[in-house]
């Protein structure tokens, strides 16, 4: 696959990601928090430090998938 395609693929797949924990913390979502692989985190952290913590974990994806996009569009720009 050529990195142009990876990048914009990659990059949909964590943008689309991290909005998704961003919106699951901030809405307080009982079937995004209560899941079995976020209990370690509510129990360790709490409900708010967990919230919290999907907040922080979803924007860093976002920001990545966002700069993969806009990298795949230079690079389709370039021709590249």
């Amino acid at each position: 696959m050529e990195p142009k395609l990876w990048f914009l693929f990659v990059g949909l797949a964590l943008l689309a990601g991290g909005c998704i924990a961003i919106g699951g913390a901030a809405l307080n979502l009982d079937v995004f928090l209560n899941h079995p692989k976020a209990q370690p985190f509510v129990q360790s952290l709490g409900r708010l430090g967990a919230r919290l913590f999907y907040v922080v974990l979803g924007a860093c994806f976002a920001a990545v998938g966002g700069f993969l996009i806009l990298r795949s569009i230079q690079l389709f720009q370039q021709g590249g």
